[in-house]
């Protein structure tokens, strides 16, 4: 029988047992009888043989292997019992496990879902991303997309990587059903496998479909089949119209497909582009992914690649000098999601830390004061390691109970969490309470019980047993102040640190909210706007179209001015080209860059620039008229340092028209926060220039047109005007729609979403730091206190006032705060260099901030001090010495 069975069969082997002992204390009785023995004389001898029922009993148990099983059952069993007992304390403790480990629970489920979850592809540890990687450096680093060309060539000579490219192009379905806007990917007809995707219905791309000429094919997501063909099997072979062309649907996505962490409503060839950029190696915008093959590993694919890119830089000097093609495993694009995971998890954690030593403290309190209890259990032969596991068994079991509610409480605080965040959280189809998650729970449980347990378990007597027995609590309590007063330190540090991370970020939102975005943000609204594909077909026809469009939205009523842009003030998108002063050839990796922004004349009004010299473009900049520009701020002293920039010339990395001739700076106006409150002053590219999109050449219309947003200033609310310049694009051509609406007041707003929520949050935490933080003062001051009543009744006896016992107290308290703080602002500049890396626009750590928040723990402590303090100073001296 194994050990299992015979726990099960516990109480029928305990039964066995003393029947057993029964026999043979009667037989050995009987036999002493025989012997001459008289019969209470034999029963008398048979015991002393045998020895006391109860420690033959134990010495049988444990021959059985079940007794450490048997105890922790008994141990589980006194833990409920005394938690009963105590059902305030068992309340708080609760509570406060629940709120520490629900917090950190949550958190490490989005980490799970979010950054550790493996990409939802067949087999991803071997899925590979690939760039083209320079020995030069830009203001964003020497890793670039691949050009189509130097894409087929690498796909070609590769034997260890199977590759695919893929590339955004989105556009107008205008049948069947109503014209609307879609984001599409061209992609090539290998990376459907590559990745392992299965079609729900229909096939992939064949490879002769994906060349210059083939059959215009398709594929769609789940959701379009559903929203264009009611979810009808006999969508495949129909017809499509996209971007004004005809495809034929041959394929539909699994649901919840997702590319690179983006919807797909669309794929098509990506073999099919004719364009002059998919030929062009200086156009470096393709996505590359691939798979290694079989028994390949990263290192070969990264040497072969490296091989191939010197290869190509010998033939193609002119576009790839310098330039190498690289190999990284495919990791989620997640952004910044993931440094604010990780602050957060580091936030709760420290919560629950203090947690800890709050219950720990507690627990301690409790342990002295059950000392009695279990000096008696070691006087009757426990040992103190029995002793330790029983201490340690109560607080798992608490720990286990508050970890159970902290899983029911981050069950049911995940979705409204995540619905708080700011945007869209990355990969959240993964997020979810699985099996990870729940033992991960477990083991901050575990680790929470040991932690605030350790310290009472440690605590059991093992000496002077005499002693402990006679003397009173007060006696006995004396030996744990220091280590009590080492957990408010904890506390008060964490809880320091906590304060300090609000604050700074308290102070960056101050700053940020203050700074002037270098426009007016009310009443605007910014929308993207798509013409038709037929419009776009001819450079002359698009200008007209467009002129159309705003005229025709300028006759909506609210809307005061209507102007085009290219790329929009903080939300995604901008355009970078290098500038040059002087005509002689400079090498691109030393030219100096600036975001170019192409506008029609009443785009300051629309926006409210500033402007502080010269003009802004008019209705003069045709394409027959030199090239003119407006530079704002940062370009002229960047550019021309104190030296007047109007009337100066830049050549610019952009075709304007008459060619390669020098654009003409006609005006400055002040410096618009491009990249946003937050990130603009830390862009490592702030300079920006303004040309007409009147100038721009021929052969970028249409690419600029697919990019070109409506931005419009009105009267009203921006929101109320929306659907009349919706009618009013449709009624300049049936296929042409409006989408991406938002409005400039809430870009800047989401520019500042992020620190905004960490510092809701942060503070949060501080807040509840800062709680526990004075519970266990007030708790601590409160058992000392009690303590000292003796003391205290001697000194009030001798003269001293209550004033003097207060302030005696509050010095003690004062002490624990001073080596708290001082531990926690050294702790708090650490932190702080990890905010700052983590979060853009937050400043270094100031004194103001920290002395605001030192003032502020400070007051918090003292506060929590006085009540003890005030009620040990009423003090009854005769009492007090009574009980002496």
């Amino acid at each position: 029988m194994n050990w299992w069975h015979r726990l099960l069969r516990r109480r029928h082997m305990e039964e066995q047992l003393d029947k057993e002992l029964r026999f043979h204390l009667e037989e050995h009785t009987n036999d002493l009888i025989g012997r001459g023995y008289a019969p209470e004389e034999a029963r008398r001898q048979a015991r002393l043989t045998l020895g006391g029922p109860e420690q033959v009993k134990e010495g049988c148990r444990d021959a059985r292997g079940t007794r450490w099983v048997e105890e922790l059952i008994q141990d589980v069993r006194y833990a409920l019992r005394t938690l009963r007992q105590k059902p305030g304390f068992a309340g708080v403790a609760l509570f406060t496990l629940a709120l520490g480990c629900g917090a950190t629970t949550v958190m490490f489920t989005l980490i799970d879902g979010v950054l550790l979850t493996p990409l939802p592809y067949r087999e991803p540890a071997r899925l590979v991303r690939l760039q083209e990687r320079t020995d030069w450096a830009t203001p964003y680093g020497n890793l670039w997309g691949f050009s189509f060309p130097n894409f087929l060539d690498c796909q070609r000579q590769s034997r260890s990587v199977e590759m695919a490219a893929m590339y955004y192009a989105g556009g107008i379905i205008s049948s069947p059903g109503a014209a609307d806007y879609v984001d599409g990917f061209e992609i090539s007809s290998a990376l459907l496998s590559i990745l392992g995707v299965s079609l729900s219905h229909g096939r992939a791309f064949l490879p002769e479909e994906d060349r210059p000429g083939g059959t215009p094919v398709a594929i769609i997501s789940h959701d379009l089949w559903r929203q264009r063909f009611a979810g009808n099997p006999s969508a495949i072979g129909g017809q499509l119209v996209f971007a004004g062309n005809p495809y034929i649907v041959v394929g539909i996505l699994p649901a919840g497909f997702r590319l690179d962490g983006a919807d797909v409503p669309l794929l098509t060839p990506i073999g099919q582009n004719a364009s002059p950029a998919m030929l062009n190696r200086d156009a470096h915008g393709m996505r590359v992914w691939g798979r290694l093959r079989q028994d390949v590993s990263l290192a070969r694919a990264q040497s072969e690649l490296a091989v191939i890119g010197r290869q190509l830089s010998r033939i193609h000097p002119e576009s790839n000098r310098g330039r190498i093609f690289v190999a990284e495993s495919l990791r989620p694009d997640v952004g910044t999601t993931r440094s604010t995971l990780w602050l957060l998890l580091g936030a709760v954690s420290l919560v629950l830390l203090i947690g800890c030593a709050n219950i720990a403290s507690l627990l301690l309190a409790r342990a002295v004061s059950r000392e009695r209890e279990l000096a008696m259990r070691v006087a009757l032969g426990a040992s103190r390691g029995r002793l330790a596991r029983q201490c340690l068994t109560e607080s798992a079991v608490l720990s286990f109970a508050g970890g159970g509610l902290g899983i029911l409480l981050a069950a049911l605080g995940m979705r409204p969490f995540v619905k708080f965040w700011p945007g869209t959280l990355p990969r959240l189809d993964e997020v979810r309470l699985n099996w990870h998650v729940l033992l991960f729970a477990l083991f901050v449980s575990l680790l929470s019980g040991i932690l605030f347990g350790l310290a009472p378990a440690l605590r059991a007597p093992k000496h002077e047993l005499d002693r402990i027995l006679r003397a009173g609590a007060r006696t006995i309590a004396r030996g744990t102040r220091r280590l009590q007063a080492s957990f408010v330190i904890t506390e008060i540090a964490l809880a320091m640190v906590l304060l300090v991370l609000a604050g700074m970020l308290g102070s960056a939102l101050l700053r940020l909210s203050s700074l002037d975005p270098g426009m007016n943000l009310r009443n605007v609204l910014i929308a993207r706007a798509a013409l038709s594909s037929v419009t776009l077909s001819n450079p002359g026809q698009t200008r007209a179209a467009w002129q159309e469009v705003l005229e025709r939205t300028r006759r909506v009523p609210g809307v005061q001015a209507a102007a085009l842009v290219d790329t929009v003030p903080m939300r995604q998108g901008n355009l970078q080209i290098h500038y040059r002063t002087t005509q002689n050839d400079v090498p691109p990796d030393q030219q100096p860059l600036t975001i170019a922004t192409s506008v029609t004349p009443d785009y300051w009004k629309v926006m409210g620039l500033v402007l502080r010299r010269g003009r802004f473009l008019t209705d003069q900049e045709r394409a027959e008229t030199s090239a003119s520009v407006v530079i704002d701020d940062v370009l002229a002293q960047q550019a021309f340092g104190r030296e007047d920039p109007l009337g100066k010339r830049l050549w610019l990395d952009l075709s304007l028209n008459h060619g390669s001739e020098p654009a003409t700076v006609v005006g400055i106006v002040g410096h618009v926060r491009h990249w946003g409150f937050a990130g603009d002053d830390e862009a490592p590219v702030r300079a920006q220039l303004y040309y007409s999109f009147a100038q721009l050449s021929d052969r970028y219309v249409r690419r600029w047109s697919e990019l070109m947003s409506l931005a419009v200033r009105t009267s009203v609310n921006p929101l109320n005007v929306v659907e009349p310049v919706r009618r009013v694009l449709r009624t300049a051509g049936s296929d042409q729609v409006l989408y991406e609406i938002r409005t400039l007041e809430g870009l800047a707003d989401a520019s500042i979403a992020r620190q905004r929520f960490l510092l809701l949050l942060f503070g949060i935490f501080a807040g509840l730091a800062l709680l526990l933080a004075c519970l266990g003062i007030y708790g601590v001051l409160a058992y000392l206190a009690n303590q000292r009543v003796p003391e205290i009744g001697v000194r009030m006896a001798l003269g001293a006032t209550a004033r003097d016992v207060v302030m005696m107290l509050l010095r003690q308290t004062l002490g624990m705060v001073l080596a708290g703080v001082v531990t926690g602002v050294a702790g708090g500049l650490a932190a702080a260099g990890l905010l700052r890396g983590a979060v853009t626009g937050v400043g270094p750590l100031g004194p103001l901030t920290v002395a605001v928040v030192v003032a502020v723990l400070t007051a918090a402590a003292s506060a929590a001090s006085f009540l003890p303090a005030r009620r040990a100073s009423r003090t009854d001296p005769v009492r007090a010495l009574r009980q002496e």
